[in-house]
């Protein structure tokens, strides 16, 4: 589905359910979810609204070399000055929703279009301030995920991330090459500070009827790739007991991922969510089997543990089946605590706007997460309704979607006018 990125005025209220509403023609479904894949057609559609939306709001739009977008609204009188970044991502998992990822790259131009007529009006800041959308946060599509938001803080090499490719073969390069979002502007520099706007992807703020939630702290994750390689044969001569079926290996793993789930319960989760099978005949033992399993835990000694249990899964399934495997790729990600400092000057400007806030864990990964080692990083959730993600059904009330832009609107001020600096914006009148 495509659609012009003309965008008719409308007041402030409302706004982001607007914006939000018209983004989800990219790659929109029938059904009212979004495919929209990284470095797909849909995703470059969408790509040059967000570059209309910024250009068309006075920004100075860059695309990097692995494709992430960065509007830079030049607010400060000087050359040089610190930057304030906010974004997530514009990719969607395969029937998603219309909410993950995009709100935070529409709450992040939001912010820069209404700080750039505020500079017009005479306010004065002494930041500049950057709308960024990263490439391939799901890695629905390319794997590992988090790929462009790593590439920009240095934890993934450029040459790697061009080189990821699909279930088909073709490469991120080559993907973005057709879009026309293979990049050659640099990024800019490291921001003072990365502010993140996120659906909550849980029922905990729903619940406790918060409408802002302050991450505090990742819960730990585990991701293999996996592959499976057998023997091809017919599925009705075939003995039984010589058959090298990578398809059977593939079954044992994601039977004992299942398991390790009931060995700490609630305190980790467990899945295997992508499964290609070759060559994926009826009547052919298959010969090749790829599936990607993923763990995150609550403790970092469990998902260790879990990391171990799966291993040795994994070389129990390819003896009991008679093949060989490959880890292909093995990536993880510790619990982190996200600075008090930026929790901090939300929960001020939280409570500036006369709504509640909580603090809360991230079970799910974000960009965000990518920048913690880079600058002080903040992540704000809003509700969803019944706690729905990676679905269709996914939703977020509009009354929520006001208040977190509200709030997301009031910290970007404070930064821009305190140097980036979290504690300094929340000490501000």
């Amino acid at each position: 589905m495509t659609s012009n990125s003309s965008i008719p005025e409308t007041s402030e209220t409302g706004k982001l359910t607007h914006l939000l509403a018209h983004f989800a023609q990219f790659g929109g479904l029938t059904t009212g979810g979004v495919t929209r894949l990284c470095a797909s057609a849909a995703d470059g559609e969408a790509r040059d609204a967000f570059a209309t939306l910024l250009r068309d709001a006075g920004a100075e739009v860059l695309t990097d070399g692995v494709g992430n977008q960065f509007g830079i609204f030049r607010l400060a009188h000087r050359a040089g000055a610190p930057l304030v970044m906010m974004g997530s991502h514009l990719d969607s998992q395969p029937r998603g929703g219309r909410f993950d990822g995009v709100l935070g790259v529409l709450a992040a131009f939001e912010a820069g279009r209404r700080l750039m007529l505020a500079k017009h009006a005479g306010a004065s800041f002494d930041c500049d301030f950057c709308a960024v959308n990263w490439t391939n946060e799901e890695g629905a599509r390319f794997r590992p995920s988090l790929l462009g938001s790593g590439t920009f803080v240095g934890k993934i090499t450029m040459d790697d991330a061009l080189a990821s490719r699909d279930d088909d073969g073709v490469t991120l390069a080559d993907a973005l090459a057709a879009i026309g979002y293979r990049g050659k502007d640099a990024p800019p520099p490291a921001p003072s500070c990365y502010v993140e706007l996120h659906v909550e992807q849980g029922a905990l703020l729903e619940a406790d009827n918060v409408p802002i939630g302050i991450v505090t702290r990742n819960w730990g994750a585990a991701k293999m790739d996996v592959s499976f390689k057998g023997e091809q044969a017919h599925t009705g001569p075939a003995k039984m007991d010589a058959r090298r079926d990578a398809l059977f290996a593939a079954a044992q793993v994601i039977c004992d991922v299942r398991a390790i789930a009931h060995k700490w319960h609630d305190r980790i989760h467990t899945s295997v969510g992508r499964l290609v099978v070759q060559p994926n005949s009826p009547n052919v033992v298959p010969s090749q089997t790829e599936l990607s399993i993923e763990m995150r835990a609550i403790e970092d000694s469990i998902l260790q543990e879990a990391e171990t249990i799966a291993i040795q899964a994994i070389e129990r399934a390819a003896r009991l089946a008679n093949v060989t495997f490959e880890i292909v790729n093995r990536t993880s990600r510790p619990i982190r605590v996200l600075p008090s400092a930026v929790g901090e000057l939300v929960k001020v400007c939280a409570r500036a706007a006369g709504v509640r806030s909580r603090e809360i864990d991230t079970v799910s990964g974000h960009d965000a997460l990518s920048l913690l080692d880079t600058c002080p990083t903040g992540l704000v959730f809003v509700p969803s309704i019944g706690g729905i993600a990676h679905n269709e059904n996914e939703d977020t009330h509009t009354d929520d979607l006001d208040t977190g832009m509200t709030v997301l609107m009031d910290v970007a001020t404070r930064l821009c006018q305190s140097g980036g600096d979290p504690v300094i914006a929340a000490a501000r009148g």
